[in-house]
């Protein structure tokens, strides 16, 4: 019983202790250390919270660069891609401009051959053209003026081609009655500038006939 009132009389102390700064009394050293604790706790919370705040604005700063690197990739893969179309475009462009040279070489040397054969053949044409120049356009036929026609045993007679003509060739024309007896001693072009043809003829040996000649040429004009 007296150890029980003992711990009553210390509970007693104690409260009472505890009420003395309340009551203007001396300072009371557990109430001090909980003060202290508390506004060490409050500062510490205070930081913890503006730490927080930190962390947060960081995160935020870290999401903001995500997304901003997540774009770039984007950006990155599209380019590339885009990269991709363009070296195949530029492939393309290239086997088809190699094309289009071996197509432009094979014209060229198809058109160099094409030329070397028409010059070939303008070449041909010209020395046609000058043989035909030095051949004879037209030709006509010329009768000399018939001998007389009686019974001389021998007659002569000639032709002479038109001026700007030459002589081709030539023959006689024997008119008589009894034309066995008579024969073609000479027919030649004629001596004189070679312009016309001379014939000659006469009577068989023996024989007697009443007849004449006549010369005729080929002619030939440019």
């Amino acid at each position: 019983m007296k150890k029980r009132y003992t711990v009553l009389g210390l509970s007693v102390v104690l409260a009472l202790a505890l009420a003395v700064p309340a009551l203007g009394g001396p300072s009371n050293p557990v109430a001090s250390i909980s003060a202290s604790v508390k506004s060490t706790a409050n500062k510490a919370l205070k930081k913890a919270k503006s730490a927080q705040k930190t962390a947060n604005n960081a995160l935020n700063a870290a999401n903001g660069a995500q997304s901003t690197a997540n774009g770039a990739q984007s950006l990155a893969t599209t380019v590339q891609g885009e990269t991709k179309k363009a070296k195949t475009a530029a492939d393309e462009a290239k086997a088809a401009a190699a094309a289009a040279k071996s197509t432009a070489d094979g014209a060229k040397t198809a058109a160099a051959a094409a030329q070397s054969t028409a010059d070939s053949a303008k070449a041909a044409a010209e020395a046609a053209e000058a043989n035909a120049n030095t051949r004879l356009k037209t030709s006509s036929l010329a009768l000399g003026t018939a001998s007389a026609n009686d019974t001389t045993a021998e007659k002569e007679a000639s032709v002479t081609c038109p001026a700007g003509t030459v002589v081709l060739g030539g023959g006689a024309f024997i008119n008589a009655a009894e034309p066995k007896k008579v024969h073609l001693v000479t027919s030649n072009p004629q001596a004189i500038y070679s312009q016309g043809w001379f014939v000659e003829g006469a009577t068989n040996e023996g024989q007697t006939a009443t007849w004449s000649i006549t010369a005729e040429a080929m002619c030939g004009g440019k």
